[in-house]
C-alpha cells in the first residue's frame, strides 16, 4: 500500500477515535450532572421526612428529660396533697401525695421525726408525728424496700384503716424509739422535744398509709428513649436506604447469636426454674457460678458482693438484696438403719422459697435453699416468681445459700446471733459468712475440712448481726463455728439455735431458748435416733409463730443417701421430697 494511503487512513482513525473520545467525555459529562442533579433531587425528597424523623427524636429527648427531672425530684404526681388531719373512712382506698419532710420545725420545736425499723415483713416502717398547733396524731408510712426514702419529697400512698396489728406495731415503735434515744443520747431531751413519747400512743391514727412508687417519671424516660431509637434509626434508613437495614439486621442477628452462645448456660438455668406449689420453687444451676473466684474474692460486705455479681453475672446492671434478720434451728441424729440426718427451720418473715441443685464441674453436687425475700422475689409488692427478671434474679441463689447438703454427706446451716458484727482482720484473705456456705458446699467432705477451710479466711458478718454455722456430716461429727475477737471457736454439738454456744464469751446455759431444749429432748428420748418422720416432728416441736416470724421451711437432710424431705409453711401435712433426679 501506498504510504500516503496508509497515512491518511491513520488520520481518519485517529479522526474518529478523538470523536469518539469526544463523545463519551460528554457522555460523562451530562451523565454526571445528570446523578448530580437526581441526587440533589433525591435529597430534596429526604429531607421533610429527616426533619420530621429529627423533631421526632427531639421530642423523645424532651420527654426522656421530663422524666429524669420527676424522677430526681421523686414528687408524687397527679395526686392530691393528703392532710393527716383530715382523713376519713372516705379517704380510705385512695391515693394521695403524702409529704414526709424531716427536721421541718413549728413553733421551735420538731414538726415530724421518722422512726426507722427493719423487722417488719417486706417493708420499711416509718412514722410521722404532726402537730398543727391544736391537734397531735402519729401516723404510719409503710413503705416497700424498692423505695429510697431519702430521694423523695413526697410519696405517693394509699390510705389503709389499721387495725389492732397495725396500732400495736406503732405503739412498739414509739416504746422502742424512745429507748432507742433514751439509750443512745441519756434522755430525749434536746433530741426528740415532744415531752414522754408514751403519751404518744393516745395520738395514734386510725390510718396508716401504705406507700407505693410513683413510676410516671420511669415510663417518661422509658417512652423518650424508646422514640428516640426509632427517630434515630428511620433518619439513617432514610440516608442510606435498605443497604443499611440489611446490614444492620445482619450485625443484630450476629450479636444475638454470640449473646445466645455466651448466656445459653443462664438461659437453660432460668428455664428450668418450676413453681411446685404457690411460692415454692426448684431451679437446676447449669450456668458456672465461679463458686472458687467467689470465695477467693476477698469479699466483706454485702455492698462487696454485690458489686462482684454485677460484674461478673449481671453485665453491670444493678441488683439489690434484701436482706433481713432471721432466727434458725438445726441438729443431727442417726436413723435406725445407720444413715445421718440434718435437720433445719428457717424462722422469718412471710416468704417464697427456692430449692436449686447445683453441680460445679470442680466440686461436689448439693442441694441449697434460700430465701426469696432476698432478691425482692414473691412479696407482696415485689416480682413474680414467674417473670422474666426473677428467673435472672434467682441465678444469684448459689451465693447465698442458707442451709444444704452435698453428695459427700456434709450439711451446714447459717443461724443468726444477736450480737455485733463480726468483721476479723488476722491478714487472711477476707470471706464473707455467706461464701464460706457455698465454699463449704462446693469444697468439704467431712466437717473437719470444713473447720479447715474456714480457719483459712477472715469472717465478716452484715446487718449489725453476727452469725454461727452449724455443720455436720455423715459420720455423725457435728460442731458449731463462731467467730470473735479475731478468733475462731469450735463447740461439738447435736443442735442449735440462735444463742452463742461458745463457753467465756457470752455463753449462758439459762440462755438457751426453748427450740434447743425441744430439740436436745427429743434427741435425749430417743437415744439420738430417729425415723425421718420423726424428724421432721422435731423439727414442727421446735418451729416458731410469734413476732412476725413464722417458720418458712423445715427440711430434713439424709445425708447418706442424698436427698431431703421439706415441708413449708409449718404445713406438716404435705411433705416435698426431692432426690438428684428430680432436678434433671
Amino acid at each position: 500500500m501506498c504510504p500516503c494511503r496508509v497515512a491518511i487512513c491513520r488520520r481518519r482513525i485517529f479522526s474518529i477515535s478523538a470523536i469518539n473520545k469526544w463523545n463519551g467525555l460528554s457522555v460523562y459529562a451530562i451523565l454526571y450532572v445528570y446523578q448530580k442533579e437526581r441526587g440533589k433531587m433525591k435529597m430534596k425528597k429526604k429531607i421533610i421526612p429527616i426533619i420530621i424523623s429529627a423533631i421526632i427524636f427531639l421530642v423523645g429527648c424532651i420527654t426522656a428529660i421530663i422524666g429524669a427531672i420527676i424522677v430526681n425530684k421523686g414528687e408524687a404526681h397527679l395526686c392530691p396533697e393528703l392532710d393527716v388531719f383530715s382523713i376519713t373512712d372516705n379517704s380510705i382506698g385512695k391515693v394521695f401525695s403524702c409529704t414526709m419532710q424531716e427536721g421541718e420545725e413549728k413553733n421551735g420545736e420538731p414538726f415530724a421525726f421518722w422512726i426507722y425499723t427493719t423487722n417488719y415483713e417486706d417493708n420499711d416502717f416509718y412514722l410521722t408525728y404532726a402537730d398543727n398547733g391544736t391537734e397531735q396524731v402519729v401516723i404510719a408510712f409503710l413503705i416497700p424496700r424498692t423505695i429510697s426514702v431519702e430521694n423523695y419529697s413526697k410519696l405517693k400512698g394509699i390510705v389503709r384503716k389499721s387495725d389492732s396489728a397495725m396500732n400495736d406495731r406503732i405503739a412498739t415503735s414509739i416504746t422502742e424509739f424512745k429507748s432507742y434515744v433514751t439509750e443512745n443520747y441519756g434522755s430525749t431531751e434536746g433530741v426528740v422535744d415532744m415531752g414522754n413519747l408514751e403519751t404518744l400512743h393516745e395520738k395514734i391514727s386510725l390510718y396508716y398509709i401504705e406507700v407505693t412508687k410513683d413510676t410516671n417519671g420511669e415510663i417518661y424516660i422509658l417512652t423518650g428513649c424508646a422514640v428516640m431509637v426509632v427517630a434515630f434509626f428511620a433518619i439513617l434508613t432514610i440516608l442510606f436506604g435498605k443497604k443499611f437495614l440489611i446490614a444492620l439486621a445482619s450485625i443484630i442477628t450476629l450479636a444475638a447469636l454470640i449473646l445466645a452462645v455466651i448466656l445459653m448456660d443462664k438461659f437453660r438455668t432460668m428455664s428450668s426454674v418450676t413453681e411446685v406449689s404457690d411460692g415454692i420453687y426448684k431451679m437446676n444451676c447449669y450456668y458456672d457460678y465461679k463458686g472458687d473466684e467467689f470465695i477467693n474474692a476477698d469479699i466483706s460486705t454485702i455492698d462487696e458482693l454485690t458489686e462482684w455479681l454485677v460484674n461478673k453475672h449481671f453485665f453491670g446492671l444493678p441488683i439489690e438484696f434484701d436482706t433481713g434478720n432471721f432466727s434458725c434451728s438445726t441438729f443431727t441424729a442417726a436413723t435406725p438403719d445407720g444413715n445421718r440426718l440434718f435437720g433445719r427451720n428457717f424462722d422469718y418473715n412471710e416468704t417464697d422459697t427456692l430449692i436449686f441443685y447445683t453441680e460445679p464441674e470442680n466440686g461436689y453436687a448439693s442441694y441449697g435453699l434460700t430465701d426469696l425475700r432476698f432478691f425482692d422475689i414473691g412479696t407482696e409488692n415485689g416480682l413474680d416468681g414467674n417473670s422474666f427478671a426473677a428467673k435472672a434474679l434467682m441465678l444469684a441463689a448459689p451465693y447465698v445459700t442458707m442451709d444444704g447438703i452435698n453428695e459427700a454427706g456434709v450439711g451446714v446451716g447459717i443461724l443468726e446471733l444477736d450480737i455485733d458484727e463480726v468483721h476479723q482482720d488476722n491478714g487472711k484473705s477476707d470471706l464473707m459468712i455467706f461464701a464460706a456456705v457455698r465454699g463449704i458446699l462446693d469444697n468439704c467432705a467431712t466437717v473437719d475440712e470444713a473447720i479447715a477451710l474456714l480457719e483459712n479466711y477472715d469472717i465478716h458478718s452484715f446487718l449489725s448481726r453476727s452469725y454461727h454455722l452449724f455443720i455436720t456430716d455423715k459420720t455423725g461429727k457435728s460442731v458449731i463455728v463462731e467467730w470473735a475477737d479475731n478468733d475462731i471457736f469450735i463447740v461439738e454439738d447435736t443442735a442449735c439455735t440462735n444463742d452463742v454456744m461458745s463457753e467465756n464469751r457470752f455463753y449462758d446455759p439459762e440462755w438457751q431458748c426453748d427450740r434447743y431444749d425441744t430439740i436436745k429432748k427429743w434427741l435425749a428420748d430417743k437415744n439420738g435416733v430417729l425415723t425421718e418422720d420423726e424428724a421432721m416432728s422435731v423439727a414442727s416441736d421446735a418451729s416458731m409463730n410469734k413476732n412476725n416470724f413464722s417458720t418458712e421451711w423445715s427440711c430434713i437432710y439424709n445425708l447418706s443417701d442424698f436427698t431431703v424431705d421439706i415441708c413449708f409453711d409449718r404445713n406438716y401435712e404435705t411433705k416435698y421430697s426431692f432426690t438428684q433426679e428430680d432436678f434433671k
